[in-house]
């Protein structure tokens, strides 16, 4: 039977400092000022302590969206892999609503947007993973209707932070669902 090892309480409560540290001043700044020492100054840690426990500003960013991308897949697992598109769109969207504001700032800020695209990404490859309802189409199409899903997905998200979340959740996935399952036809 193997050894369970458990981390040193110092490293965890280092590790949840620079977490909670960075989501702060993900809240407060655009992503070009956020600094390894702006971050272990407020955090109270020193540099060298940083560096033990991420290589950059950027690995640090990786395991934040890592950390959320598995607890998508976990939400998103627990739907059968050919639910239909609407059940995924409704797991999409009430798993972002239930974010942490520094998590919005991630997604909607333009400085952060190559970090909300590569997370996004990360979560449509997870469901083409489980099943991939578009395999009869050539791998350029489905380029496409991937782009235009998971684009479409992250800007309403988007927009419905920018309008102030006056659409209740309910409404935003139901709407949404019904543009991607028939287009705009079907509304009018």
């Amino acid at each position: 039977m193997p050894i369970e090892r458990k981390t040193d309480l110092r490293i965890l409560k280092t590790r949840n400092a620079i977490k909670e540290t960075f989501k702060e001043m993900v809240c407060e700044m655009d992503a070009s000022r956020i600094t390894i020492r702006e971050l272990t100054d407020r955090a109270m840690i020193h540099r060298k302590t940083f560096y033990l426990h991420y290589t950059c500003i950027e690995a640090l960013y990786e395991d934040m969206l890592a950390e959320l991308a598995g607890k998508y897949y976990e939400e998103i697992d627990q739907i059968a892999a050919d639910a239909p598109f609407t059940e995924v769109n409704r797991i999409f969207f009430t798993f972002m609503a239930a974010q942490e504001p520094y998590m919005e700032k991630i997604v909607c800020s333009v400085s952060y947007r190559e970090f909300a695209d590569k997370f996004f990404l990360s979560m449509l490859h997870h469901n083409r993973s489980r099943h991939n309802p578009y395999a009869k189409f050539t791998p350029e199409e489905q380029n496409i209707i991937n782009t235009f899903l998971g684009v479409s997905s992250c800007n309403l998200y988007r927009q419905w932070i920018a309008d102030g979340k006056k659409i209740p959740l309910d409404s935003l996935i139901e709407l949404s669902g019904q543009l991607f399952m028939n287009g705009v036809s079907s509304i009018l």
